[in-house]
């Protein structure tokens, strides 16, 4: 299977290639995708650093910091790297040193796998009541979020709908509104999603996929859906125990991309390599030279818009996404997100990029602790919004407002009822 692994891959990066030179660049040149004549020699190296974590990475996953990886290293490590390619040509010297760091940091995080699980302490926790509140809590948001920003059938279609609809959402929006949509759409509607697939009762999935629908005609995030659809990609992988994850996680992209371009040599467009590898995979690589591009000759923000905004000075007045949207894009009200990584060399510089990386390390390590027992498929299933909005949001962020810390919560509140079941066996035998 190993030999399988690295087929996929190869097979991954043919089809990225063939879907930026035949469909993304010739549409999308003004957005900045441009195409260049390749360097022979650049483009070699580029794929020996492509191949290079497949020495260490296996193809079963059995905790959830494996999915995390393999999310990362499909999404933000091997566009990164392919982006700068057809950009320049000859790759600069900058790119290969942010090459070589995030190599090294996706290699840390690949290895929380292997380190010793602690033991976490529990309490006693009436799964009923936890089911009631999960009902409330749920329905009271999304009522509320329908409430104030309204309900739409109707799916916003083209890009300037999809950024009138986020404009408009943005404007109608409050902090409740924000946590609230954030919070259905990566840990309250995907628990459905999960209940549905491993209790095998499809009205459940139905239903969670329906209310990402409503959300998505609400603020008009593709990821909204998209990301629910690998939230089912990762399900199958993860038949037979994880066994051949890293195959089929890979496979199913690969397919996923194979009917994408299919479909649009067919019909003579683009928007389905557009919608799929454009916006989900390439822009993340495209943001992320962008980003080390401008912070490597100006001021790094070092999140005085934010966390640190007593101690800096925040010499922009707004966000690295509006900077970058501004001065690459031409639209200052556009928010450019990109990758945990990109946003830690907007505040920070490389040093950003390790410090970050050992964050995310530690709450990886505490997932995987809370996610050993009987709910570990749903643990695992649990963290796969949250590291998707990864691939194109900070970390930070993603901790907070697009539920991370909340995932966190809720697998320990499910630890906590599957102890207390398991015990409730056991004494039950004993009697």
């Amino acid at each position: 299977m190993k030999g399988v692994q690295y087929i996929l891959i190869a097979i991954y990066v043919l089809l990225l290639h063939i879907s930026y030179v035949d469909f993304i660049s010739p549409n999308f040149s003004y957005l900045g995708y441009q195409i260049v004549t390749i360097d022979k020699a650049s483009f070699i190296l580029t794929i020996l650093m492509i191949f290079t974590p497949l020495l260490y990475a296996k193809v079963a996953v059995t905790k959830p910091s494996g999915i995390f990886f393999w999310i990362i290293y499909i999404i933000v490590y091997i566009p990164v790297l392919i982006i700068p390619n057809y950009l320049y040509g000859t790759v600069p010297m900058t790119n290969w040193i942010t090459n070589m760091i995030i190599l090294l940091c996706i290699t840390i995080l690949y290895s929380i796998a292997s380190w010793p699980i602690f033991q976490v302490p529990v309490m006693y926790i009436r799964k009923s009541v936890i089911r009631w509140i999960y009902i409330v809590i749920t329905s009271g948001l999304f009522l509320y979020i329908i409430s104030i920003a309204g309900i739409h059938l109707k799916p916003p279609v083209d890009s300037e709908d999809i950024y009138a609809t986020r404009l408009g959402f943005r404007k109608n929006t409050s902090p409740i509104v924000g946590y609230g949509m954030q919070w259905l759409a990566k840990v309250f509607d995907p628990i459905l999603v999960i209940y549905g697939l491993l209790k095998k009762k499809v009205g459940f999935t139905l239903l969670g996929f329906f209310l990402q629908y409503i959300l998505f005609t609400t603020n008009g995030l593709k990821s909204t859906l998209m990301s629910t659809a690998l939230l089912i990609m990762v399900f199958v992988a993860l038949r037979m125990k994880g066994r051949y994850f890293s195959v089929l996680f890979v496979g199913g992209i690969s397919l996923l991309i194979t009917i994408s371009i299919g479909w649009d040599y067919m019909t003579s467009t683009y928007e389905m390599t557009s919608l799929l590898v454009r916006r989900m995979i390439f822009t993340p690589g495209l943001l992320m030279n962008y980003y080390v591009e401008f912070f490597s000759t100006h001021a790094q923000t070092k999140l005085s818009y934010s966390l640190f905004a007593g101690l800096f000075e925040n010499p922009y007045a707004v966000t690295p996404p509006f900077i970058i949207g501004d001065v690459y894009f031409g639209r200052p009200s556009m928010a450019a997100n990109a990758n945990l990584f990109a946003d830690a060399f907007a505040n920070f510089g490389y040093i950003g990029i390790f410090v970050y990386t050992l964050i995310a390390a530690m709450i990886l390590w505490i997932f995987n602790s809370l996610a050993e027992g009987r709910h570990k498929s749903f643990a695992m299933l649990l963290l796969v919004m949250p590291v998707w909005s990864l691939t194109d949001t900070s970390l930070t962020t993603v901790f907070l407002t697009h539920g991370l810390l909340l995932a966190i919560i809720i697998v320990y509140i499910t630890k906590c009822i599957d102890s207390m079941e398991e015990q409730n066996i056991v004494w039950k035998r004993r009697a």
